[in-house]
């Protein structure tokens, strides 16, 4: 299980280039993945989790359209990464796009994945945050697993 947590400003520049912060590296390994994410924002994902959402498809059938539809346009919806001799990698275009981005992100630690958004959202959707209803959603999420 990776514990991703923490949140980082960060900016692209103008080939659409960021730097995923070094806390977070270490834990995405050399194989990581780029993917559209709930809420228009944009997943990274070390490679085992990515692994894990495949695995969880199950035994669809080949034979089972809506099931193979459904798999090729969530796999065709994932990103590989490769990072530059800078440590850089590109956000491409249509995730970029999806996720209304322009400059300036925040990344965010969300336990087993990173999200990436624009500030600006990040900023609307926490400034009037009750923490005593995120507790409870946690909590609901906690007692539905027990």
């Amino acid at each position: 299980m990776y514990s991703f947590n923490g949140r980082f400003n960060n900016r692209l520049d103008d080939k659409n280039r960021i730097r995923i912060p070094a806390k977070f590296k270490a834990e995405l390994g050399a194989d990581y993945k780029l993917a559209f994410g709930p809420g228009e924002s944009v997943y990274v994902m070390p490679q085992k989790e990515y692994q894990k959402i495949l695995d969880s498809f199950g035994e669809a059938s080949f034979f089972d359209e809506e099931a193979q539809n459904a798999i090729a346009l969530f796999t065709g919806m994932v990103y590989d990464v490769s990072e530059d001799n800078q440590g850089r990698i590109v956000l491409p275009a249509e995730l970029k796009e999806y996720a209304k981005i322009d400059k300036d992100i925040v990344i965010t630690g969300a336990a087993s994945y990173l999200r990436i958004e624009p500030a600006e959202r990040f900023a609307k959707n926490t400034a009037n945050m009750n923490i005593s209803s995120v507790f409870a959603k946690l909590n609901a999420l906690k007692k539905a697993k027990e």
